[in-house]
C-alpha cells in the first residue's frame, strides 16, 4: 500500500499582487524576448505582445480578487491592431484545455474577405490561458528521470505524476488553475482592453469558458461565437461526455474508412465492421512488433492511436491519416509519417490538459469497480482503436486529484437574459457532437449555424466562406435578429 503524498510543499512561481487595476504594456512581438512564443516563425511586424497580471484567486463567480490574497498569475497576450478606426477587441478563446491561444491559427493569415472586413475595425486578441504556454506560472508535471526509471506499476506512476505536479507548479497554483478562474480571467482581459462589453470567438473547450462567461457576466456580454460546442449539462458527468466523445470518433472513423476505400487512399474497407477489424489488426500488429523510424524512433500502436484521434478531427487531414495507415500497413515509416507523429504530439500541453480537467471535476460518487467498467465502455465505444490487449486504466491522475472544483455546480439556476449568442457546429464532429450545439443554442435562445460536413471547429479559418460571412456579420451586427442557418 502506497503512503499518501505530502501536500505541505513549497508554492512555486507565484507573482506578488498589485492592488492597481490590470493594464497591458504592448510591445512589438519582433522584440527578441518574444521569439520563443512563435516556434521559430517570425510574427507579423504589426503584431503586439504583452502581459496582464490577474488575481490567482477570485471571489466566487466574479472577476474581483479574493479579499486577503496577494498573489497573481501573469497571462501572455498578443494583439493585431485594427487596420482602421477601432471598434473594440475580438478575444479568441482557445480549446484544449491546454491549447495555446497565441500559437493558434484562427483567424487565418490567408483570410477570406469577411475576416479582412472584420479586421478593419477590430483588434484580434489572443492569449495563453493561466498555466499554459507563455503564461506563468506554467503547469509542469514532469517526473524526474530518477523517479520514473524503476517504476513499473500504474499506481506508482500516477502518484509520482501528482507529486511532480505539486513540486513543479505549487499547491496554491494548482488549487486555482481550472475553468472557474479562466472565466474570470476573460473578464479581466476585457477590462484591460478598455471594452465595456466582451466580443469573443471560442473554440471547443473554450466554448465552456465562453458559455460560463455569458452566464456570469450577462451585462458585459456583447457578442460571442461558440464553435465546436461543449454542452454544459453533459460536461457535468465526465463519463457521459467521454462516452459520447468515443462514439463520435467511431462514427467519424467509419466515414473516414468509407472515404479511404472510395478514393483508394488506404487499405480500409467501406464496410464499417470490416474496416474496424482491419484497424484493430493493424494496431495489434504494431503492438506485437513496433516499427522504427528515423534515428531509431519506435512507432507503437499507441502512437497510431493518438495520431488517429488528432487527424480524424478535420476532413482536410484525412489524406495525411490515410498516408500513415497505408505506409504503416506496409511496414514503412517515411519522413512524412515521422513528421505527422511529431506534429500531433505538439498540439496540446498534456500536463495542462490533465490538470485542468482534474481541477474541474466534482468528487466522484462511483465505486472503483464502476469507474473501471465505465472506462472499459469508453474504450469499446471507439471500437476501431480498442485492440487487444487494451484494458481499462486502473487509475488516472483525476482519481488522486485532491482539489476538486466543480465549476459547473456554480452556474446560475436560470440562464440570465442575454443578447443572442451564435453557436456553430459541423454535422459530423467527432469530439463535440452537433447535438451539443443544438442543445446549447436552445438553452441560450440563440441561433445555430450548421455546416453540413465533417470536422471540428472552422469559424474564421477561411475553410468555408458561408460560415465566415455569417460569423463576421454577427460579430459586426450582433443585435440583428437571426434564425438557424445552414452552410454547405
Amino acid at each position: 500500500m502506497l503512503k499518501p503524498l505530502s501536500l505541505t510543499l513549497l508554492i512555486a512561481g507565484i507573482i506578488p499582487f498589485s492592488s492597481q487595476a490590470g493594464s497591458i504594456q504592448w510591445e512589438s512581438c519582433l522584440n527578441s524576448k518574444f521569439h520563443s512564443w512563435f516556434n521559430g516563425f517570425p510574427p507579423s511586424p504589426q503584431l503586439r505582445c504583452g502581459f496582464l497580471e490577474v488575481p490567482l484567486q477570485y471571489k466566487n463567480g466574479t472577476s474581483i480578487e479574493e479579499y486577503g490574497t496577494d498573489k497573481t498569475v501573469r497571462l501572455a497576450l498578443t494583439l493585431l491592431p485594427a487596420k482602421g478606426v477601432r471598434e473594440g477587441g475580438l478575444v479568441m478563446i482557445s480549446g484544449g484545455p491546454g491549447q495555446s491561444g497565441i500559437s493558434g491559427k484562427k483567424p487565418s493569415r490567408d483570410a477570406d474577405w469577411p475576416v479582412t472586413n472584420l479586421h478593419e475595425s477590430w483588434d484580434i486578441v489572443r492569449y495563453d490561458p493561466r498555466g499554459v504556454g507563455q503564461s506563468t506560472p506554467k503547469i509542469n508535471c514532469t517526473v524526474p528521470e530518477n523517479a520514473s526509471a524503476a517504476v513499473t506499476s500504474q499506481e506508482q506512476k500516477i502518484h509520482n505524476k501528482l507529486k511532480a505536479c505539486i513540486d513543479n507548479t505549487g499547491v496554491e497554483v494548482l488549487k486555482h488553475i481550472g475553468t472557474d478562474e479562466a472565466v474570470s480571467d476573460v473578464d479581466r482581459i476585457r477590462q484591460a482592453l478598455g471594452d465595456s462589453k466582451l466580443t469573443a470567438v471560442a473554440y471547443s473547450y473554450g466554448t465552456q469558458v465562453a458559455a460560463l462567461y455569458a452566464e456570469r457576466f450577462p451585462s458585459t456580454t456583447r457578442a460571442i461565437v461558440l464553435d465546436g460546442v461543449v454542452e454544459l449539462e453533459v460536461a457535468k458527468d465526465d463519463f457521459i461526455w467521454q462516452l459520447n466523445d468515443a462514439r463520435g470518433y467511431q462514427q467519424t472513423f467509419e466515414r473516414f474508412a468509407a472515404w479511404c476505400a472510395e478514393t483508394g487512399s488506404c487499405p480500409l474497407s467501406s464496410d464499417k465492421m470490416l474496416a474496424t477489424q482491419q484497424y484493430r489488426n493493424l494496431l495489434s500488429q504494431l503492438h506485437a512488433q513496433p516499427l522504427y523510424g528515423a534515428e531509431g524512433r519506435q512507432i507503437s500502436a499507441n502512437d497510431l492511436r493518438f495520431l488517429t484521434q488528432v487527424l480524424l478531427l478535420w476532413r482536410s487531414s484525412w489524406p495525411s491519416l490515410a498516408t500513415a495507415v497505408r505506409q504503416l500497413s506496409a511496414g514503412i515509416v517515411s519522413t512524412e509519417v515521422n513528421g505527422l507523429l511529431n506534429n500531433s504530439a505538439s498540439i496540446l500541453d498534456w500536463d495542462a490538459l490533465s490538470v485542468i480537467t482534474c481541477a474541474d471535476q466534482p468528487i466522484r460518487k462511483y465505486s472503483q469497480n464502476d469507474i473501471l467498467r465505465q472506462r472499459q465502455l469508453i474504450r469499446e465505444a471507439f471500437a476501431a482503436t480498442n485492440y487487444p490487449p487494451q484494458t481499462a486504466d486502473p487509475l488516472n491522475l483525476c482519481d488522486l486529484w485532491p482539489w476538486k472544483n466543480n465549476v459547473l455546480a456554480k452556474r446560475p439556476v436560470h440562464v440570465p437574459h442575454l443578447p443572442q449568442l451564435l453557436f456553430v457546429a459541423q454535422r459530423h464532429d467527432p469530439t463535440t457532437p452537433w447535438h451539443n450545439a443544438r442543445a446549447m443554442a436552445t438553452l441560450f435562445s440563440s441561433p445555430l449555424l450548421t455546416r453540413e460536413g465533417d470536422g471540428h471547429t472552422l469559424a474564421l479559418s477561411g475553410a468555408n466562406l458561408c460560415v465566415d460571412k455569417t460569423v463576421v456579420d454577427y460579430l459586426i451586427n450582433p443585435d440583428k435578429k437571426r434564425h438557424d442557418s445552414v452552410c454547405r
